[in-house]
């Protein structure tokens, strides 16, 4: 008994692995139903029987290649989407939600600091790579929303801290001494754009920051 192969399934629109899987199907339902109403006594060849076996495994091999191919390529992409994204920065002032920061000995850093609602008082920490409190600064009064802090180099012992890089800390607190939950932005030039299994970072000084948290652009 013949099935045809619109008896077994009918047509849609669907996506290409929806199709793809959909085409699996049909031929898995087309074999099934032969077997089912063959003549008992005139059994499918067990040769043509292996035959379309082997058919069907590769079906399912090319669905899963063209399964992994197209996920490669919307992958590569969207890379060379980011990619093209970041380097159109490089040159420009940016701000960037990041704590982390270069410090090259001389030029005052300029920062912003959002905060979830008003803070009676705060507190900024300066802290180095090796994770040395530099200088910690009393910040004061936080109204809710962006404000503006700088930091010049100064340290607690009154010297100028050296070139690298560093991490800002901000605690604050309301007027019932409850914290306050702040984020902290950067601003700086990028000055090159890198590519890392991680995602496409773009480089404020020598400091990677996420594309994902580029804020601003001036």
């Amino acid at each position: 008994m013949q099935v045809n192969a619109a008896q077994a399934a009918q047509p849609s629109a669907l996506s290409s692995n929806q199709q793809d899987l959909g085409s699996k199907d049909i031929f898995l339902k087309i074999l099934v139903a032969q077997m089912q109403n063959q003549d008992p006594l005139k059994p499918q060849d067990a040769a043509q029987m292996s035959t379309q076996l082997a058919q069907f495994n590769m079906v399912e091999q090319q669905i899963s290649t063209n399964t992994l191919l197209k996920e490669m390529l919307a992958g590569s992409q969207g890379q060379k989407s980011d990619m093209a994204s970041a380097a159109s920065l490089i040159g420009h002032q940016v701000a960037a939600q990041s704590g982390q920061f270069s410090f090259d000995g001389t030029t005052t850093q300029q920062f912003t600091i959002d905060a979830a609602q008003d803070a009676a008082s705060s507190t900024m920490e300066v802290i180095d790579s090796s994770g040395k409190v530099v200088n910690t600064l009393n910040s004061g009064r936080l109204l809710s929303g962006k404000n503006s802090m700088t930091w010049n180099g100064a340290t607690s012992t009154g010297g100028t801290a050296g070139p690298g890089e560093y991490t800002l800390k901000i605690t604050a607190s309301d007027i019932n001494g409850q914290s306050v939950a702040t984020t902290t932005q950067i601003t700086g030039q990028v000055k090159a754009v890198r590519l890392t299994p991680e995602g496409t970072f773009a480089e404020i000084g020598n400091t990677p920051v996420s594309m994902a948290n580029i804020a601003k652009i001036y």
